[in-house]
C-alpha cells in the first residue's frame, strides 16, 4: 500500500504538467490564428504593420516652427470647418496611396462627426502625390479642377472610393472625365482644366512645401503643428486634438 501511494503524486504531477503544456499550446495557437484573421481582414494591427508610404526613409518628424505652420496654413487646396476653430488639422495626402485610402475609409468620417462638423477642428488638405504613384499627380489636379465647380470634396471622395479602378490605369484622364460627368460637373470645362494642366504647378508647389517641412510620406498630418504620421486610428488623433483643445 505504501509503495502504491508513493507513486500517485508523481503520476499526478506529470498529468498536471502535461495539461498545462497542452492548454498553453492551445492558447498560443488560438492567439496566432486570431491575429492572422484580424490582419487579413484589415481590422487588426501589428507592431510592424506599415501605415504610410514614403518616398525615402526619413527620421521621426518633430513639431513645425511657427513660420512653417503659417506657411502650411496659407492657401490650401481645401479647408472645412470653423476657420476660427482652436485646432487645425492639416492633411498631406496622395489619392493613389493605399494608406491614405485606409484613413479615408476608417477614420475620416469619425473625425468629421466628432470634431470638424462640431466646430472644434478646422480641416485643411494639401497634396503630396508620391513619384512612384503614376496617376497620383493627375488625380490631385482632377480634384482641384472639380473644385473650380465647387465639387472638390465630391471628387476627393470619388477618387478614394474608386482608387483601385484608376490607380494603375493607362487612361486615368478619361476615367476622371467620366467621374466629372457623374458628379454633375460641366464636362467640357473640367476636361479643359485637366488637359491644360491648370493646377500642375499648384500641386508641385504643395510637393515642394511638403519637402521643405520634412513631410516625405503619406498620409502625414499636423495638429496645430504637431506631426502625426500614417493611417492612425481615431484614438491617436483624439490624443493630440483633445490635448490642444484644453
Amino acid at each position: 500500500m505504501t509503495e502504491k501511494n508513493s507513486k500517485k503524486p508523481a503520476v499526478n504531477i506529470v498529468q498536471i504538467i502535461l495539461t498545462i503544456f497542452l492548454v498553453g499550446a492551445a492558447f498560443a495557437i488560438g492567439s496566432m490564428w486570431t491575429e492572422l484573421k484580424l490582419l487579413k481582414s484589415g481590422k487588426g494591427t501589428a507592431v510592424n504593420q506599415p501605415t504610410q508610404e514614403a518616398a525615402s526613409p526619413q527620421p521621426e518628424e518633430g513639431p513645425l516652427s511657427d513660420e512653417q505652420w503659417q506657411e502650411v496654413l496659407a492657401d490650401p487646396v481645401y479647408s472645412e470647418g470653423d476657420e476660427k476653430a482652436q485646432v487645425t488639422l492639416v492633411e498631406f495626402t496622395d489619392y493613389q496611396c493605399p494608406f491614405c485610402k485606409r484613413h479615408f475609409d476608417q477614420t475620416e468620417d469619425q473625425l468629421q462627426s466628432e470634431y470638424i462638423k462640431t466646430g472644434k477642428v478646422r480641416w485643411v488638405i494639401r497634396d503630396l502625390p508620391l513619384s512612384f504613384h503614376q496617376n497620383a499627380h493627375l488625380a490631385a489636379e482632377a480634384a482641384r479642377c472639380a473644385g473650380d465647380q465647387n465639387k472638390y470634396k465630391a471628387m476627393h471622395d470619388q477618387l478614394f472610393e474608386t482608387q483601385t479602378a484608376w490607380g494603375e490605369s493607362a487612361t486615368a484622364k478619361t476615367v476622371f472625365s467620366g467621374y466629372a460627368k457623374t458628379l454633375g460637373l460641366n464636362g467640357a470645362a473640367f476636361d479643359q482644366c485637366l488637359t491644360g494642366g491648370k493646377y500642375k504647378d499648384a500641386v508641385d508647389a504643395d510637393l515642394a512645401l511638403a519637402t521643405k517641412i520634412g513631410a516625405n510620406g503619406t498620409p502625414t498630418f499636423y495638429v496645430n503643428g504637431q506631426p502625426l504620421v500614417g493611417a492612425q486610428p481615431l484614438a491617436a488623433f483624439k490624443a493630440l486634438i483633445d490635448a490642444a483643445l484644453q
